[in-house]
């Protein structure tokens, strides 16, 4: 191309210059003027051939210019319909919903995708404004970052926002909006793409529920309540106001879940939840920590009064009988409370205080509230240094067993003896036996008190035997604790082969409210001892639930009458009537009957003639060392008024 432009050029240039040379020629050549007229005329002719051959070589370049310029814009073209073919196509397929904005919100180009979530047909999302679409609480937002994409702040903005569908239904999106401009860098329009997160944000709100609540009954949980008493603390401390904490639980809820079930258990405790939610406002909590324990928070509390008559109102609510798969439940409640800020200036103080004076509602025989008390901090702290010094009784070699005899009244001889713990403790020793027993229990230290007691006792029996006491028996109190040990019967086994007392003069006595905690359980354990050949007594007989039922599933050797009901055998007739009773059924069911307390001639005489089998009580002696006590059974006793208490005594 360049060159013939400049073959024009030279030309051009050649007959200007040809045509000033021949006019100036004739200065120094002289021509006639018919020769110069030629000369010139010829060199215009040649320099006009050179500019035509120029100008004909530039129309052939262009002609091959301009089909080749035709050639790339058919491919360009070609390029950009493939292009927008398949934009097109994903546009039109993509599940992400897809459109075009007008900068004053009017929707112009929308995919399936946009239509189908939303519930709406293409002509009436065209109809539709963007702006529309967005909840009215979440409009100025979006306004504010609009201006800013205009304004070249930000380069998109993306937001998670709830729409409403045709129909009216919530769905969640997260959308993204992006500026396009023109070539002058002006405002044109937005593209919007919208996703469906619906499920994604129901899947975080179970999540968020699971984390805050009790999954069986749907009441808040342990996390949910720390962030709401935090909330009520940080409310109350402000305003200057009060609330209340009431810890509960229900009363011998094991029993429920052994008798009918966990799956009946896990009902039950549903509908306690209902009932404790309907007991309280709107504006109060109900939280669940697990099991049977339950916390309700009572708010802006002006008077004691009002929380005592909702904790009444829940124990009312409980006590009311359950129906489930057709069988009647019953359950109490107890309740413990604290108040905000007497009691305590923070949750973990307001929790500890409430479950001090729900272990005082136990204490009162369940099914009652009580409200914390300074008092209640004291006793407790007394317990646990009682349940420290305690621990290390043990190992201090700080206790001793006594032992109280049994007399058989046909034959007026001892035929047995009862071991008793004693604890001897300068600081605790006006404890009495049974409280050191219900402690242990409570802090899991009776399990090695009663290896040791075991031990001790079956070697002292064997003294006996060994002294010529060949028949004489060895009564063991079983506390709940141990029945649960799954080792029980083993480790029994194992302590009598060691000391090689024979088992059938080994006597188990088990108290009829450890049996009603498990029963199944119990009876397995005691038919298991029965296979061994170890007596087993039922004792405490006629304080608590146990049916003829069980005395016929299971071959019990002895019933113990409670020294309740011996203590008023001579003054009150239905004492005397079930005592004459209980020692009739036993005697008919081939049962020995045991009389405990008994401490007077009367009381002897009336069980005498009534037919009971044993007696023991302070009438024969009181518990006696083992020294003492082996006096006492080499003592002749040929009737019980003869014996001399005095001198085993002191």
């Amino acid at each position: 191309m360049q060159r013939i432009l400049l073959t024009i050029l030279s030309g051009i240039t050649l007959g200007v210059l040809g045509t000033y040379a021949l006019n100036i020629s004739h200065i120094f050549i002289p021509l006639s003027y018919q020769a110069h007229f030629w000369l010139l005329s010829g060199l215009m002719l040649v320099n006009l051939f050179l500019i035509l051959a120029a100008v004909r070589q530039l129309a052939i370049k262009d002609k091959y210019r301009k089909a080749h310029l035709r050639q790339v814009m058919r491919f360009i073209r070609a390029k950009l319909h493939d292009k927008e073919k398949r934009f097109k196509s994903v546009f039109d397929i993509t599940s992400l919903g897809m459109a075009t904005v007008d900068l004053d919100g009017r929707l112009r180009e929308v995919n399936p995708s946009f239509c189908e979530l939303l519930g709406y047909k293409l002509q009436d999302m065209q109809a539709l404004n963007f702006f529309h679409l967005v909840e009215s609480k979440n409009v100025n937002e979006l306004q504010i970052c609009i201006q800013r994409l205009i304004d070249n702040d930000i380069k998109s903005y993306q937001a998670e926002q709830q729409w409403f569908r045709k129909n009216g239904e919530a769905v969640w999106v997260t959308y993204l909006l992006t500026l396009i401009r023109n070539d002058k860098n002006q405002p044109a329009y937005f593209i919007l793409q919208i996703q469906n997160i619906t499920m994604q944000k129901k899947a975080e709100e179970r999540l968020r529920h699971m984390a805050y609540h009790d999954h069986l009954t749907g009441l808040a949980n342990r996390n949910k309540l720390e962030q709401c008493i935090s909330h009520i603390l940080a409310t109350a401390r402000r305003h200057k106001q009060s609330f209340a904490l009431l810890f509960l639980d229900l009363d011998r809820f094991k029993n429920i879940n052994d008798t009918v079930g966990h799956d009946a258990g896990d009902l039950l405790l549903q509908v306690i939840a209902e009932r404790l939610k309907n007991s309280v406002r709107e504006t109060d909590m109900v939280a669940r920590l697990g099991g049977d324990e339950f916390v309700l928070l009572i708010t802006d509390v002006k008077k004691t009064e009002s929380v005592a008559l909702i904790a009444q109102k829940i124990l009312d609510s409980v006590r009311q009988v359950v129906t489930i798969n057709g069988q009647e439940i019953y359950i109490t409640t107890s309740v413990g409370l604290s108040i905000f800020p007497h009691d305590g200036q923070n949750m973990q103080a307001l929790m500890k205080n409430a479950d001090l004076a729900l272990y005082r509602a136990k204490e009162q025989g369940r099914n009652n509230y009580q409200f914390y008390t300074v008092e209640m901090t004291g006793k407790a702290q007394e317990k646990l240094a009682l349940q420290n010094t305690l621990g290390h009784a043990l190992a201090k070699e700080e206790f001793l067993l006594y032992y109280q005899p049994k007399m058989e009244l046909k034959t007026r001889r001892i035929t047995g003896v009862e071991v008793l713990l004693r604890w001897k403790n300068k600081t605790y020793s006006t404890i009495s036996p049974s409280e050191i027993i219900a402690l242990a229990e409570e802090t899991g230290f009776i399990i090695p008190i009663s290896e040791w007691v075991l031990k001790s006792a079956c070697q002292q029996l064997k003294a006996w035997h060994d002294m010529g006491l060949t028949s004489l028996t060895l009564s063991l109190n079983c506390t709940a604790r141990q029945f649960k040990q799954s080792t029980f019967v083993d480790n029994l086994t194992s302590v009598i082969k060691e000391s090689g007392v024979r088992p059938e003069l080994i006597e188990i006595e088990i108290v009829e409210s450890v049996i009603m905690q498990d029963t199944e359980n119990a009876l397995r354990v005691l038919e298991a001892l029965k296979d061994l050949g170890i007596q087993i007594a039922i004792d405490d007989f006629g304080t608590g639930y146990w049916s003829l039922s069980n005395l016929r599933r299971l071959s019990i050797d002895k019933i113990k009458i409670d020294k309740s009901f011996i203590k008023s055998i001579t003054k009150d007739e239905m004492s005397s009537s079930l005592v004459s009773a209980t020692i009739a059924m036993a005697n008919k069911l081939g049962i020995k009957s045991i009389a405990e307390g008994v401490e007077t001639r009367e009381q002897y005489d009336i069980l005498a003639r009534e037919g009971c089998t044993e007696i023991q009580g302070y009438y024969l002696t009181q518990p006696l060392s083992p020294d003492l006590m082996t006096a006492f059974l080499n003592h002749p006793i040929p009737d019980a008024e003869t014996i001399n208490k005095d001198e085993f005594t002191n």
